[in-house]
């Protein structure tokens, strides 16, 4: 291939105008049939590679791509993947790609629904989901491809035969169970209790939380050894502190040789005050992500491991793989899993260094 052939060799090979070829690459203006076969039959002889970065900044089309994940305002988790994809706008403010965010309350089924129908009304070329809620997330993927609007989902992934149904950036949510439960293992006795908490009200519906608490469960199940009671709970609503309270103290009286936690999504440091309230401090803590309140956690002890997801790569990675595939027509993986790290108060500094990341355009 010689990437050096350019568009005056082209025009000078099929005996036409720059001009002429430049229509012909871009799609645009009226050129014959003659000129446009001569054009392609020069390319083809010349071997000439196209430059889709400079086709895509001169180019007059535009792309827009909506977004649908939860609202940071009760959950602050969705604050990073939004920081993220923010940092990828900003990445690609010359390429004319428009981001539209819809938000929705994270336990609210029907405004997932709302958000989503909505972005159908809509001409958009690509979607970022997180399709947190299985039931209606399955729905709208399916409508997602009735229209063929590609997607690509984040943090929760619901697996689709669909060729608009481009990856799935996160997690192995099951994986991440299992990590949970070894980390637990570690720090309680033969014959002890551990605790499943879902501080969610649509537990059921949300495939990365059975997830989540499936690898758990079978991590357990299949060491042989050792004897350990779980629990499973759920509690919906984190703000009801008193409810939360009283929940956890009657669950703590009634087992009390309960020795881990493990908290399914990242509203670990919810529990984290009660459980010293309750002078039960005592007792191993694993949760999620790097949100300020487990961090400070994190740092004073009342929380021993979290697992990070990466939450703000996961963002930035979901606009910039719709970016490859819509403007630079480039193949996108599947799946593409991140590690699951795991982070404790001795290498929390690692992972909050203030130095910002290089941002690189794969192509």
């Amino acid at each position: 291939m010689n990437s050096r052939v350019g568009i005056k060799d082209i025009a000078k090979k099929a005996g036409v105008s720059k001009g002429t070829v430049d229509r012909v690459l871009h799609k645009r203006g009226n050129v014959s049939s003659i000129a446009r076969e001569k054009v392609k039959a020069a390319m083809k002889e010349l071997d000439y590679i196209p430059n889709i970065i400079a086709s895509a900044l001169a180019s007059k089309k535009s792309w827009k791509i909506a977004v649908l994940i939860p609202d940071s305002e009760n959950d602050p988790f969705w604050a990073q993947p939004k920081a993220g994809i923010l940092r990828a706008k900003k990445a690609l403010q010359d390429y004319k790609v428009t981001i539209d965010f819809y938000p929705f309350k994270d336990a609210d089924p029907n405004h997932f629904n709302s958000c989503a129908y909505e972005i159908l009304s809509k001409q958009y070329h690509g979607l970022l989901i997180s399709p947190t809620f299985l039931k209606e997330g399955k729905k709208i993927l399916k409508k997602c491809e009735e229209r063929h609007l590609p997607y690509i989902q984040i943090n929760t992934f619901l697996e689709r035969k669909s060729k608009y149904f481009l990856s799935y950036i996160g997690q192995n949510s099951y994986d991440s169970g299992m990590l949970a439960a070894k980390l637990i293992d570690f720090g309680v006795d033969e014959n002890a209790s551990t605790m499943i908490l879902h501080l969610e009200k649509e537990t059921e519906n949300a495939k990365h939380l059975v997830d989540k608490e499936n690898g758990f469960i079978n991590f357990f199940s299949k060491k042989k050894n050792r004897k350990i009671n779980i629990i499973k709970s759920s509690f919906g609503n984190v703000f009801d502190k008193k409810g939360l309270y009283e929940y956890l103290k009657k669950t703590l009286e009634k087992t009390p040789n309960i020795q881990g936690i493990f908290v399914t999504t990242s509203k670990l440091f919810h529990i984290v005050p009660i459980l010293k309230k309750l002078k039960r401090t005592d007792i191993k803590l694993v949760g999620f992500d790097l949100i300020d309140n487990n961090l400070k956690y994190l740092h004073n002890d009342g929380i021993h491991f979290l697992i990070n997801q990466n939450p703000k790569k996961q963002g930035f990675m979901g606009i910039m793989n719709l970016f490859n595939y819509l403007v630079l027509k480039k193949n996108i993986n599947t799946l593409q899993l991140l590690p699951l790290d795991i982070v404790i108060k001795e290498n929390i500094q690692y992972y909050l260094e203030k130095k910002e990341e290089e941002i690189h355009i794969i192509y």
